[in-house]
């Protein structure tokens, strides 16, 4: 039966259910710390009704109260604590207790299954990210955040797999799907399997044994393990009970991905042709694979941030800006989080953050990135819908002396040479490439002839180039820019909010493993940031706030006591 907390039930005017529970003093010193800033302003927010649909409203047990359970499990993720040590917070923190409004004792002591069915709902609903952006989206309405400035980059993750080579790839698959199929249909397990398979999968040693395979033998194994892998798919291909099963898909796909049949024949592939979003362990087929960070996952992050002559710690330290006047902080906040496979491109990552926001309301106008996002098609979608985005160009400059030819900016066409020629003509020779052609008459005199980037041809002179080098061009024109400097060195700020992400919430190594599931943990992660962001926001608020009125309180004195004097 489903218990939900009721203001009007635990409450009457003049009295408030802490005061039962904590002094005063207690109470200010919660209010102040991430507690208050939970309860205030994320608890209410959390979607409850989603989950009231998972109990009856009138029969059965009452549940925990489900604000509190919610809650529970959103804190775990902030404090990256295990389900035991969630329960014994739940029971005896008195900080979790204040933030969750959480003050019954049969309330207070939950279980682990508790736990666990309620991040079941969470992922299956898929809740997170509902959680995120209304929570988010409200903190910036209530501190009033710039959104008009963000930045973005990804973090590498792991799931909570082993790191295995081809070998230990292919054997596991196969032994998933062995078991799988046991527990499914002994009858046609026994009938169809051999000993010998049997003997070599599903012996105690059989997992040991091929994860000692030596360098010299490793050949060898992987084509007995893909011969293997190909008798069990001939064998079970055409049954659409097995065809259905899980762990056979993921036989099949793990075959297509290491092995090709070639004249009848399997053959292993060789290791340059598998692709980096092949599978890299079977418990998590989901992970990728990064070539300079290696297997796993990648959190991608956008945050606002403030164009400040101090940089973020000095922030951190001391809001006097040594002139003797107290300034407000600012306030950044992680706007945007998702997560993804390890193999994916940073540049696929910028346009979904930049719609994100947008179609949540708010004003985007520049965002930094780093090279990798900032492909000339992204710089063109974003300019479409009225964002500019500030990132260093990929790849090596070109050594075609564009240098040395003015362009039209909108067409991208030459106006003129080095010696003030306009071309005789232009050719279009698709949507993505244009040849400029001096006649040989126009060019007859000319003084450069000789360090001239164009080639000779029959008729003249001509230079072929596509549109998208002279964008390049364009952009590593303004790269070296002052402008472009001052605005691009806001950019390495975002390394800060990644390292306190990693370390601070733990965020590097997850519990769990799939993409939901890890999407689920990271996002809540990166609110967490931003609650303790926000905490930290309103101690100096308050901290200021304390001076000022010091200040304030001391001229009044100081100009009693000429009055009085005089």
């Amino acid at each position: 039966m489903i218990k939900l907390r009721n203001k009007d039930q635990i409450e009457f005017p003049g009295m408030k259910i802490e005061n039962l529970n904590y002094s005063d003093r207690k109470i200010k010193l919660l209010e102040k710390s991430w507690a208050g800033i939970f309860r205030n302003y994320v608890l209410d927010s959390l979607p409850v009704s989603s989950i009231t649909k998972f109990y009856s409203s009138n029969t059965g047990r009452s549940s925990k109260e489900l604000y509190a359970v919610m809650g529970a499990v959103v804190l775990q993720q902030f404090f990256d604590y295990t389900d035991s040590e969630t329960v014994e917070q739940m029971a005896f923190n008195e900080q979790w207790h204040y933030a969750l409004k959480c003050y019954d004792d049969d309330d207070q002591i939950i279980c682990k299954k508790t736990l666990w069915s309620m991040r079941k709902n969470f992922i299956e609903l898929g809740l997170v990210s509902k959680i995120f952006s209304e929570i988010t989206d409200d903190f910036i309405k209530q501190f009033n955040v710039d959104t008009s400035k963000t930045r973005i980059d990804s973090v590498h993750i792991h799931s909570n797999m082993a790191r295995f080579g081809r070998i230990r790839i292919l054997s596991r698959t196969i032994i998933k799907f062995l078991k799988s199929l046991k527990r499914k249909d002994l009858s046609l397990f026994t009938s169809k399997i051999s000993i010998s398979l049997i003997e070599k999968y599903l012996d105690k040693s059989a997992d040991s044994y091929f994860g000692q395979t030596r360098p010299s033998d490793s050949e060898r194994t992987l084509q007995d393990l893909a011969n293997d892998m190909y008798s069990l798919i001939q064998a079970f291909e055409s049954d659409q009970n097995i065809a259905k099963m899980k762990n056979f898909r993921l036989l099949q796909q793990v075959f297509s991905e290491q092995c090709h049949v070639e004249d009848k024949q399997v053959k292993v592939r060789d290791s340059r042709e598998v692709l980096s979003s092949s599978v890299q362990n079977p418990s998590d087929p989901d992970a990728g694979f990064d070539k300079h960070k290696g297997q796993g996952f990648q959190t991608q992050i956008t945050e606002t941030y403030n164009e400040k002559e101090e940089s973020k710690e000095d922030n951190e330290n001391d809001s006097d800006n040594g002139s003797g006047k107290e300034t407000l902080p600012s306030l950044d906040l992680i706007v945007h989080v998702s997560t993804e496979s390890a193999d994916n491109h940073d540049s696929k990552a910028l346009m979904p953050a930049i719609d994100d926001l947008l179609a949540r309301g708010h004003n985007v106008e520049q965002v930094l990135a780093d090279t990798l996002y900032g492909s000339n098609g992204n710089i063109q979608k974003a300019k479409d819908v009225g964002v500019t985005v500030i990132t260093p160009v990929a790849g090596i400059p070109s050594k075609r002396g564009f240098e040395k030819f003015v362009f039209d900016v909108d067409t991208l066409e030459i106006t003129t040479c080095q010696n003030g020629k306009s071309p005789d003509k232009i050719k279009y020779n698709n949507k993505k490439s244009i040849t400029a052609i001096w006649y040989k008459e126009t060019c007859v005199t000319c003084p450069f002839a000789d360090n001239c980037p164009t080639k000779k041809t029959p008729k003249g002179r001509s230079i072929n180039y596509t549109r998208n080098s002279i964008i390049s061009f364009f952009r590593r024109q303004f790269e070296e820019s002052f402008e472009f400097k001052d605005k691009y060195r806001y950019r390495s700020g975002i390394e800060a909010t990644i390292s306190r992400f990693i370390h601070m919430t733990s965020a590097r190594r997850s519990r769990y493993r799939g993409t939901e599931k890890l999407e689920f943990g990271q996002t809540l992660k990166a609110l967490a940031i931003n609650v303790f962001r926000i905490t930290k926001y309103l101690e100096k608020v308050a901290r200021i706030a304390h001076i000022l009125k010091f200040t304030f309180n001391f001229h009044i004195m100081n100009e009693f006591s000429a009055k009085s004097a005089a």
